[in-house]
């Protein structure tokens, strides 16, 4: 004996949308706690290195931490693919743990990770979570210490150097880290000039 009984209009379109919230991916929305910040900017201190490290503390990052607590990645979320500017940031001993823990979550959410400029040092690490390299340019990098614009070699840029002083410019080096303020401030010139 067969039983059938009929389904209520309003049930199937609430039975549709609670399986559609079970099978879709996580939507992924927070806001950056200050104690998180503090954090990064603490471990940054300590252990950034690179060129790219004071930009993980610019407002559009988000940040992922280890499970220590003593290292972490800041990536922004674009659509479904989680871009880490440069390699996380936390002692040597810890990065490989967390970039197998951020895959992970990324995993969980549907997201597909992309790690950008990120040093040799941690490539096998990438490459043995099932990441792959592409090289796109490489960063220049001046020993400031034993630059000089002397030589007929450095003419041309010495020619535009001086223009630029004629026109009133100037330059001032601020050693990292940067300040909020310097990094606002970098922000307001970074956002005007993506206006051009």
């Amino acid at each position: 004996m067969s039983h059938f009984r009929r389904v209520d209009p309003g049930q199937k379109s609430g039975l549709a949308y609670g399986l559609s919230m079970l099978l879709r991916p996580v939507v992924y929305r927070r806001r950056v706690l200050p104690a998180e910040r503090k954090r990064a900017k603490e471990i940054l201190e300590q252990y950034g290195h690179s060129s790219l490290a004071h930009l993980t503390l610019l407002p559009d990052k988000y940040y992922f931490f280890s499970d220590s607590g003593q290292s972490f990645a800041a990536y922004t979320l674009v659509g479904n693919v989680v871009v880490v500017l440069g390699d996380p940031i936390g002692p040597d001993g810890d990065i490989p743990r967390l970039i197998a823990q951020f895959k992970i979550t990324c995993a969980k959410n549907d997201w597909h990770p992309v790690f950008y400029q990120v040093l040799p040092d941690y490539l096998p690490v990438y490459r043995d979570l099932g990441l792959k390299s592409l090289k796109i340019g490489e960063e220049a990098v001046v020993d400031i210490r034993n630059f000089s614009l002397a030589g007929s070699a450095r003419k041309s840029l010495r020619w535009s150097v001086n223009r630029l002083l004629r026109q009133g410019y100037t330059t001032k080096l601020f050693p990292p880290p940067l300040t909020d303020d310097v990094l606002d401030q970098l922000k307001e010139v970074s956002e005007e000039w993506l206006k051009l």
